[in-house]
């Protein structure tokens, strides 16, 4: 006991770049390089260990190098899809002392389906499940590993035109847990200019800050697998359930994840790392319902000390003071006030599109987002002119009193057809006879 409480005393003693040497033997062999997922797969669930996961990270840099950077796109020809693995890949991605263990986990990838979930042309919601890897050889003269991607799986990674996350290939291969792994892509899919968009805070007078992601714990547990799963036929359990209580989760997956992309940070081999705090409890003594997670950059570095948040610091605020626009403004000075008006063009489409989802039904959402996306070219703001409309409107107290019948209304007749001719434009309703009663909701981790 003697020995280990010296040895832990010891690594505290250390710089942090000492610390992640000691911990990541292969530190100085990866490779610090952006590479991009589809927030299809980020926003799945934890379905692969901690060398299987890196071994697709490591797939995906091949396949940047491979079509990505010469801009092939996805190949038609199947032997294009093969890549060629050695022992010393195999050792930076599990370790030179554990190649037999990489070596089992890569055969064992094509065994596995990843849930994904897309709209084709027509707007239908298609859901499915695909292969990472369709097929692996191993070659006992040459001694290659040849594994062969998945066509099925190229345009999660290649023809991404929007909805993607950028991550560094070199931090993702350091991770020492699938749980570390998942909470580095989250992070890394909101660490940009993203604020939540919250129309129910939004109306007390709350806005969230930049760069913090509220995530209801249903949703929580959902991407990192935490939940029972039974088969659908026999009822059977496949996996328990794990980490029952937010006690365990804040335990063995926030503070554990955090801890390690903090020392990553600090070591200048992470690009970011994160602070969490409790969302709001169901009823007095409930179950944490929310967490709250406040993502630092080095851009966008934490204030004050730049260290995680511990009991007794001052409490983490996840919204910032919203001031009303003043009303003689003109349409233009009130436009600039706006929280999105500086946000990327992607973002302001976003928080439009769940701005509408909110009040009209999908359809009517489908028809003016084209419409405006359309009409978007005209001034690199449309975007936000339309949200700035429908906000106005929000605030008014006929409207905030109103049925949804008649908010739905009001958006399409006034805010849409008559308030945008403040700004010079204006858009048309759908034709009748196209209109469907379902109303959609717009999900954070659903998209």
């Amino acid at each position: 006991m003697k020995q280990k409480i010296q040895k832990e005393t010891s690594c505290l003693d250390m710089s942090a770049e000492s610390l992640v040497a000691l911990r990541h033997p292969q530190v100085n062999k990866v490779t610090h390089e952006q590479i991009r997922w589809s927030n299809a797969i980020v926003n799945s669930p934890v379905m692969y260990g901690l060398i299987e996961r890196r071994t697709l990270y490591f797939i995906t840099g091949e396949v940047k190098h491979k079509f990505t950077e010469k801009n092939l796109g996805v190949p038609e020809n199947w032997k294009d899809l093969y890549f060629h693995l050695t022992d010393e890949d195999l050792g930076l991605i599990g370790g030179q002392k554990n190649v037999p263990r990489t070596y089992e986990a890569l055969s064992k990838l094509g065994e596995k389906f990843l849930p994904v979930s897309f709209r084709n042309e027509k707007g239908e919601l298609i859901v499915g499940k695909v292969h990472w890897v369709d097929s692996f050889f191993y070659n006992t003269e040459t001694g290659l590993y040849d594994v062969r991607v998945s066509p099925e799986i190229m345009p999660y990674l290649i023809d991404i035109s929007r909805s993607f996350t950028t991550f560094d290939l070199g931090t993702a291969m350091l991770l020492r847990s699938k749980y570390s792994q998942k909470m580095y892509e989250l992070c890394s899919q909101f660490c940009g200019d993203f604020r939540f968009f919250d129309r129910g805070e939004q109306a007390v007078g709350n806005v969230f800050k930049k760069r913090v992601v509220p995530i209801k714990m249903e949703d929580f547990r959902r991407i990192f697998n935490l939940d029972e799963i039974r088969d659908p036929r026999t009822k059977r359990v496949i996996t328990p359930a794990i980490y029952t209580s937010f006690r365990e989760v804040r335990s063995y997956i926030l503070e554990a994840t955090q801890m390690e992309l903090y020392e990553l940070y600090t070591a200048n081999h992470s690009n970011l790392w994160f602070d969490f705090q409790e969302g709001p409890r169901k009823g007095r003594g409930g179950k944490v319902s929310s967490v709250f997670i406040f993502i630092y950059t080095k851009e966008f570095p934490k204030e004050g000390d730049g260290k995680p948040w511990q009991k007794g610091d001052e409490p983490l605020s996840p919204f910032e003071e919203y001031v009303e626009p003043t009303e003689h403004l003109t349409p233009y000075e009130r436009l600039k006030q706006n929280l999105w008006y500086n946000q990327s063009k992607e973002v302001q489409e976003q928080a439009l599109e769940a701005l509408l989802s909110h009040y009209l039904h999908d359809d009517e959402v489908k028809h003016y987002m084209r419409q405006i996306c359309l009409k978007a070219g005209r001034s690199y703001d449309s975007y936000v002119q339309v949200i700035q409309v429908i906000q106005e409107k929000e605030h008014q107290p006929k409207f905030k009193n109103g049925t949804d019948a008649y908010r739905r209304k009001s958006i399409i007749n006034y805010a849409l057809k008559e308030n945008l001719k403040e700004f010079g434009w204006s858009l048309e309703p759908m034709a009748k006879a196209q209109k469907t009663r379902k109303p959609t909701e717009q999900d954070l981790f659903n998209m």
